[in-house]
C-alpha cells in the first residue's frame, strides 16, 4: 500500500513536468514532410537472403512546380554482392531492370553524395546508390515502378498520380 501511494505521487509529480514532447525537435518542412509520405521501400529475398533493397519517392508529389514534365522519382538502390572491388554499383551491374508500368526509363541521373536532391530521400546511408530516374508522362492514375531480375526476383512500388 506504501509503495503504491508512493508510486502514484511519483508519477503525478514527474507527468506534470514536460512542456514539450520529443517529436517537437523533429520539425520538418513540407518537402520533407511529403518526401516521408512519398516514401516506397521493398526488398527481393531469395533464400532467406536480401539480394536488393529498393527506395523510392514519387518527386512530383514532393514538388509538383519543378517535376511536371514526366514522372519523377528518387531511388535509392542497394545490392547484396560478393564482388566488392566493383565501382559501379547500378542495377545493370547486376542485371537487374527498372520500369515504370512496364515502360523504361527516359532518363537516368545518378545523384552523387554532395547533391542537394538527395537530402529529401529519407533513407540515407553510404551503401546506398541513388539516382534521379524520369520516365515519359502517363495519363494512368496507379503507377507501379517495378525492379527486377530474371534471377533473384522483383519488387513493385505502388503509387497513385494526382486527380486532376
Amino acid at each position: 500500500m506504501r509503495f503504491s501511494l508512493i508510486a502514484l505521487l511519483a508519477l503525478l509529480a514527474f507527468s506534470g513536468c514536460a512542456q514539450k514532447g520529443a517529436f517537437d525537435l523533429f520539425k520538418m518542412d513540407e518537402a520533407h514532410e511529403r518526401a516521408v509520405e512519398q516514401l516506397r521501400s521493398g526488398t527481393i529475398v531469395m533464400s532467406f537472403e536480401t539480394k536488393a533493397i529498393f527506395s523510392s519517392l514519387y518527386l512530383n508529389k514532393v514538388d509538383p512546380s519543378k517535376y511536371h514534365d514526366g514522372e519523377y522519382f528518387l531511388v535509392a538502390l542497394y545490392f547484396d554482392t560478393d564482388n566488392r572491388t566493383i565501382k559501379n554499383r547500378d542495377w545493370e551491374t547486376y542485371g537487374y531492370s527498372l520500369t515504370l508500368n512496364g515502360k523504361k526509363a527516359a532518363v537516368i541521373e545518378s545523384i552523387d553524395d554532395k547533391d542537394m536532391r538527395r537530402s529529401l530521400m529519407p533513407v540515407q546511408n553510404n551503401w546506398n546508390r541513388y539516382y534521379l530516374i524520369r520516365f515519359d508522362s502517363t495519363s494512368v492514375p496507379s503507377l507501379a515502378l517495378r525492379l527486377e531480375n530474371n534471377q533473384t526476383g522483383s519488387v513493385e512500388l505502388n503509387y497513385q498520380k494526382e486527380s486532376l
